[in-house]
């Protein structure tokens, strides 16, 4: 490996947002969601970072808004506004001055893979892929999407998205990246814990299953935190909901470590899926060596290396009494919590740490670069 020609390598990150904020009020914050844009930068390679607000929000109109986002229905829910947005703003021109572009959304990938289809982007196009696919497309869909991934390359954060993809993306350049989060941001509390006990869950996406928590959690359980930004309806009394965004920072990271530290422990209900739903919270509930009770999805991102009363405690999906008991099993056995505990913190310092995630990346990367 040229280390002095790979660090000559521009390399553009596109997110979301969140970032750049973090970035410039030079906040205290954890690595991870950054895809190894703060280690690369940190080791000298020339990165750039580029959010939504810089590279769309060119069509306001409301009419031509929803008249768009009806065809995207109709085109497999091709982001068309989006693709006309980086169009107007001949925002392709940004992205074909960087060698390398790390796709981190769904949106901005599928955009991307399709004008490098077209021929309009010429940069070497990574698409961090998370949940696309809810199930194998029919075969139209399984067409086109094999049409315009054909020259880009798909990273998958989850094996058993790896093996989705590959099953059916024949043609396609798709690997495994293991995510791992910042360790030396989520630590183990110090002392003892503040306050009252809770059991705290924590999740956005749509594959989390909170009416099936809601309506499992006992009169005689623990106080339960949920924190999220979907809607969620309880008259429980040891139930509070709190609102919370990454992106928005609705909670910031400092007091999100400080709800996992404080905790009982952690649980995640999930909906079945493919995509590696509740996996950030998992790893970073663990990094803070607290045990961890998770649905058993298709998605779990590493069947191996997850293993059940180890470092994990599984959960049927959907299954009422699968979660009351691992509740009541945390709550009774002590033993069992701490076991879980320190096999969590161990997976993480050994496999899903955010150093090893950016050590597969740059092999991945400068592995393929003339």
């Amino acid at each position: 490996m040229n280390l002095k020609k790979n660090k000559n390598i521009s390399i553009l990150y596109l997110y979301k947002r969140g970032r750049k904020e973090r970035l410039q009020d030079n906040k205290i914050f954890p690595s991870e969601f950054f895809y190894g844009y703060e280690e690369l930068k940190k080791g000298g390679y020339k990165v750039n970072i580029l959010e939504e607000i810089d590279l769309f929000f060119q069509i306001k109109n409301k009419f031509i808004i929803k008249i768009l986002n009806f065809n995207s229905k109709l085109f497999f829910n091709l982001p068309i506004k989006m693709i006309l947005e980086f169009l107007l703003n001949k925002t392709y021109k940004k992205i074909n001055k960087a060698n390398i572009v790390i796709c981190t959304t769904n949106s901005i990938g599928v955009t991307l893979s399709f004008l490098k289809a077209l021929g309009l982007v010429k940069s070497r196009i990574i698409f961090i892929y998370m949940g696309l696919f809810k199930k194998k497309p029919n075969f139209l869909k399984f067409y086109f999407f094999q049409y315009i991934f054909r020259k880009i390359e798909l990273l998958t954060l989850s094996k058993s998205e790896y093996k989705f993809l590959k099953s059916f993306l024949l043609n396609s350049n798709v690997e495994y990246l293991p995510f791992g989060v910042d360790e030396h941001f989520w630590l183990p509390t110090k002392g003892e814990k503040k306050g009252e006990s809770y059991v705290l869950a924590v999740g956005n996406d749509l594959a989390r299953d909170w009416e099936l928590l809601v309506n499992s959690w006992e009169e005689g359980f623990p106080n339960l935190k949920i924190v999220s930004s979907l809607p969620i309806n309880t008259l429980r009394k040891n139930i509070e909901v709190i609102k919370g965004n990454w992106h928005s920072e609705t909670l910031n990271d400092l007091e999100m470590r400080d709800l996992y530290g404080n905790s009982e422990f952690i649980i995640i209900p999930l909906k079945e899926t493919f995509q590696p739903s509740g996996q950030s919270t998992c790893l970073q509930a663990m990094s803070c060596s607290k045990a961890v009770v998770i649905t058993k999805i298709k998605g779990i991102w590493d069947e191996k290396l997850m293993k059940h009363k180890e470092n994990i405690f599984f959960i049927r999906s959907g299954n009422e009494l699968d979660l009351k008991n691992s509740v009541k099993s945390l709550v009774s056995d002590v033993n069992l919590r701490k076991s879980l505990e320190i096999g969590g913190r161990s997976l993480i310092i050994s496999n899903f740490n955010v150093i090893n995630m950016v050590n597969h990346l740059k092999n991945y990367l400068f592995g393929k670069v003339n």
